[in-house]
Order: C-alpha cells, then sequence, then structure tokens
C-alpha cells in the first residue's frame, strides 16, 4: 500500500465531488437546513391545547374555572359549546381537543359540601397529547380546589367538614380510551413506508434513463413528455398500492390497530397521496443527474416532510412559520386522513378538507415534472 496512490484517488474523488455543484450544495446545506428545521419544529412541549367550554351553571365559580384555563399557557379556550350534540363534531373534526362540561349544579354541589361533576372529554388519537392534556388539567384542578378549602377556612377555621365539598373532574377519553402509542404511531408509520418506497423508486425513474443511454431513444419516439411521465409513474404507484394492502393487513391483524373507517375509502385516499408522492419523485428525477445525486435529493425531502407532517411532533406546537411550510407538505394531509380513518372512522365527506389540498398538490407537482422534462428534452 503506497500513500502516493491513495493521495491520487483522494484528490480525484475531492474533484468529482465538488464539480458536482447539485450534490455538493445537498451534502453541505442539507445538514444546517435541517437542523434549523428540526430545532424549531421538533418539539414534545404540549402548548395551547385548543379547549371548548359547555357551561351549563354560568355561576363565579364557573367563571373562575374557564378564567384560570384562559390564564394557563397550556389551555386556550377557542369556543363556548351551546349543546352536547357539538362535542361530536368538534372532536371528529379535531377542532378541539379538550372540552369541559360544567353541570348545572356545579356551584351550588360546592357550596353546599358536595362532590361537583366536571365533565371532561379529551380527543386522545395523540396517546402522548391525551396524557400531557389530562395531567394538566388535573393539576388546574387541584389548585382550584385548593383555593376552594382555602376560602372555607378563612371563613370559618372550624370548618374542616366541609373540605369534602370539591370539584371532581370526570374524564373521557375518546378514539383512543386505552391511550395505545400504538394505534397513533403505526397509522404514521404506514404513511412513512409508502412515502419511502414510492417516492424512492420514482426519483431514479428518470434519472435511470439518462446513466443507461437509453433517453435518447425515448425523445425519439412519438410519446409526449406527459405520456412519459404518467407511464413511468403507473407501475410505482401499482406497487405502492400492494404495499399499502399489505401493510394495512399487519397493522390491522398482527400489531391489532382498529379500523374504524372504511377500507375503500383509505386505498382510495392513498392513491391520491402517492400521486403527490410520485409526482415529487419524478420531479426529483427531472432536476438530477445522477442515481447517487437523485436519492440524495430523496432523503432530503423525505426527512423534513415525516418530520413536519405530524408524526410525532404537533404541527399546532410549530412556530407560524414552519406551520405555514407544511401547508405544502402531502405527508401533512395524509397523516391527518389516515389516523383519522383508523380511529375515528370519518367519510369521505368529513375528510374533504384533507383530500382537496392533498390532490391539488399531487396534480400541481404532476405538471411542474411534466413541464420540467419536456424543458430538458426540448
Amino acid at each position: 500500500m503506497k500513500a502516493r496512490r491513495i493521495k491520487t484517488v483522494l484528490i480525484k474523488e475531492f474533484l468529482e465531488l465538488f464539480r458536482d455543484r447539485k450534490l455538493l450544495a445537498i451534502v453541505f446545506m442539507s445538514p444546517i437546513v435541517q437542523l434549523i428545521i428540526f430545532g424549531y419544529a421538533a418539539t414534545y412541549d404540549v402548548k395551547q391545547i385548543p379547549t371548548g367550554v359547555l357551561d351549563y351553571d354560568r355561576s363565579t365559580l364557573s367563571r373562575e374555572l374557564i378564567r384560570k384555563l384562559e390564564s394557563s399557557e397550556y389551555f386556550s379556550v377557542d369556543r363556548y359549546l351551546s349543546h352536547p350534540d357539538e362535542i361530536d363534531s368538534v372532536m371528529e373534526n379535531g377542532e378541539l381537543t379538550l372540552v369541559l362540561q360544567i353541570p348545572h349544579d356545579f356551584s351550588e354541589n360546592i357550596s353546599t359540601g358536595g362532590f361537583a361533576n366536571l365533565g371532561v372529554s379529551i380527543e386522545a388519537t395523540n396517546s402522548n397529547n391525551a396524557t400531557i392534556t389530562s395531567s394538566f388539567l388535573t393539576g388546574l384542578i387541584t389548585q382550584l380546589n385548593q383555593q376552594i378549602q382555602q376560602e372555607r377556612l378563612q371563613r370559618n377555621p372550624q370548618a374542616a367538614a366541609l373540605l369534602k365539598g370539591l370539584i371532581d373532574p370526570k374524564i373521557r377519553i375518546w378514539y383512543n380510551p386505552a391511550l395505545e402509542s400504538r394505534d397513533f404511531n403505526v397509522p404514521a408509520i404506514v404513511v412513512q413506508i409508502l412515502v419511502v418506497v414510492t417516492l424512492l423508486l420514482t426519483s431514479m425513474a428518470i434519472v435511470r434513463e439518462k446513466e443507461f443511454g437509453t433517453m435518447e431513444q425515448l425523445i425519439v419516439t412519438p410519446i409526449t413528455s406527459a405520456e412519459l411521465i404518467i407511464g413511468k409513474a403507473l407501475p410505482y404507484a401499482f406497487i405502492g398500492m400492494v404495499d399499502i394492502c399489505l401493510i394495512t393487513a399487519v397493522a390491522v391483524y398482527f400489531f391489532k390497530v382498529p379500523l374504524v373507517g372504511n377500507l375503500v375509502l383509505l386505498f382510495l385516499t392513498a392513491l391520491i397521496f402517492m400521486i403527490s408522492t410520485l409526482a415529487i419523485g419524478l420531479l426529483i428525477s427531472t432536476i438530477s443527474s445522477s442515481q447517487q445525486q437523485a436519492m440524495i435529493s430523496a432523503f432530503f425531502f423525505m426527512m423534513p416532510a415525516i418530520l413536519l407532517s405530524g408524526f410525532a411532533f404537533p404541527i399546532s406546537n410549530m412556530p407560524d412559520p414552519i406551520q405555514y411550510l407544511t401547508i405544502i407538505n402531502p405527508l401533512r394531509y395524509f397523516m391527518v386522513i389516515m389516523r383519522a380513518i383508523f380511529l375515528k372512522g370519518l367519510t369521505a365527506i368529513q375528510l374533504l378538507d384533507q383530500i382537496v389540498p392533498l390532490l391539488a398538490i399531487g396534480i400541481v407537482v404532476l405538471i411542474v415534472a411534466s413541464l420540467r422534462f419536456r424543458k430538458r428534452t426540448n
């Protein structure tokens, strides 16, 4: 082994690396960009929990409870409900995470030394958030109970017997009553597997033709760029559909994740999702000049896309600029769809606000990929 030979190969590799400016930008800029995004977005902190209140009592005590919620950094009272039927819709749509039902006799029971029941509904598709929400609320109610005790003792130091009159929260967990993290995570892992398979395969579809020298043969055929793009995407769409069938079966029968919703809707939305991932992969393929560059670019897209999808870190906890960035992330919408179909059993009408932007992203990116390919071949 001679150092001169190693040095020669070393110089050659560095020259090739620095000659490929696209690859160089990805290698050095990707870690910085990802660190900045993840540093802000990757947080398990739970703050400003969307909260609703159904107050039948409308007493001084009920207003004090609401005031404590509003003054806390952990809760955000976004809605005042007027009927119990509203709880179903706000929980299904994910508008609220926590709803309090204050009964008519709330303050009366407290004043007479009885226990005042407080209805608590927690949306628990995210079991971690639900557990934290329950803990924060229990702590707040404990503080209010202590305040009630102190006020009684100040009025009557001998009133120890009245210390039993306290707020008693009756917590009801929605959609994931056992608070199984598996039920929350497995549908998200299905999304990850699907995006990895479809994106990686298609990102190398066109660039492979360039490397094999068969691109010129395709260009001289009567096929249009749009037809070629669609023809390249369809085989991987078929593979993706086979994969979604397999991994859904494993999720349901092996991991015992409940599939409450419609299986046909799941496959249909998966196909819509794959339009966007296949289109992004093809766009990467038209931009890249080698399979190595395409693979690195695909990973550069996938890592932020997965972490900014709500897979592990709630989007509502991210800074506003990053929340706006997630609007163009197709994984954000499909993540919501998968969890809603698996755990909530929502219908296509209820999921339109997720399906429409997901389909729009896929169509737009597919058009851009087709135009980009046409530009390269003209």
